[in-house]
């Protein structure tokens, strides 16, 4: 029998760096969604992904399995799954019924873009995809630099 849950994403997204502690999420860059590059494949250094879930009451005690991943505009996979299990038990404040929040945030580092175009990050809980956050990879031209050479000192021809 597969448990009832109605796991609701309340965020999803991606911030240059975010930690979940305690309960809350610390970022710095979020919400995102513009990779701009002046030639592909490229890599994203570092980069976090946010999520943050409202566990329903009836799915506590109970083991459960989340999944990231990446997919291009075509659907196909990209190279990046995180993959976790948690089980969330009642605090003692709670009342009966009431859901919890669950932050997570995932550190990924060298994400590899292989072209210009549309991408989204997905999130699945126990095989269901429950949300996903998009953003595009623009190809950016680079401002043209012109060798001019070696810098040429004047003549003096009064010394000579």
């Amino acid at each position: 029998m597969t448990p009832q849950t109605d796991f609701r994403v309340v965020s999803f997204f991606a911030a240059d760096h975010a930690e979940a502690v305690n309960g809350k999420v610390y970022m710095n860059g979020g919400f995102w969604n513009r990779l701009r590059f002046p030639t592909y494949p490229a890599v994203i250094p570092s980069l976090a992904l946010v999520a943050v879930i409202e566990v329903p009451y009836r799915a506590y005690h109970q083991d459960h399995h989340f999944r990231l991943g990446m997919e291009d505009a075509d659907g196909n996979e990209v190279p990046l799954e995180v993959t976790g299990d948690f089980r969330m038990g009642a605090a003692p404040d709670i009342r009966v019924g009431d859901p919890t929040l669950m932050p997570i945030a995932i550190p990924i580092t060298g994400l590899k873009i292989e072209n210009p175009g549309d991408y989204s990050f997905t999130l699945s809980i126990d095989g269901t995809e429950l949300d996903r956050y998009t953003m595009r990879a623009v190809q950016i031209a680079t401002p043209m630099q012109l060798d001019l050479g070696p810098a040429e000192s004047p003549t003096d021809d009064a010394s000579g």
